[in-house]
């Protein structure tokens, strides 16, 4: 019994320390690309409510921004990012960055990892 309890908590241990070296690779200057396959509005990537969006005069199209590649300008200590469009675009014509939780974002494939910045 004792023994399943250490070995328990080893597994345990080592899976938190490997889930924490998934994200810290991904640094500002990071390219990423949104996937989406329908029109329900995403979790984890955090863009106005589409009644905003229409107030502000764009269509609120989500599934149009399948495919976008978009370049992380800033990562805070909770893992939120602010994406910017790599094509200097904006999201729905109107709005120049969004926040995304990236965790959260890169497991439900929200976010797709494109290329790493090596830069040091």
């Amino acid at each position: 019994m004792k023994n399943a309890l250490i070995l328990l908590t080893f597994l345990l241990m080592s899976n938190i320390s490997f889930s924490q070296d998934k994200y810290d690779n991904l640094k500002p200057g990071d390219i990423l690309t949104i996937s989406k396959d329908s029109n329900i509005p995403f979790n984890y990537l955090h863009f106005p409510k589409p009644n905003f969006i229409i107030k502000r005069g764009a269509i609120a199209n989500y599934k149009s921004l399948d495919g976008m590649k978009v370049k992380i300008e800033e990562i805070s200590e909770d893992y939120t990012v602010k994406l910017t469009p790599l094509n200097s675009r904006r999201f729905f014509n109107r709005f120049s960055y969004v926040k995304a939780n990236l965790e959260k974002a890169l497991e439900s494939n929200e976010l797709k990892q494109l290329i790493t910045n090596n830069e040091s």
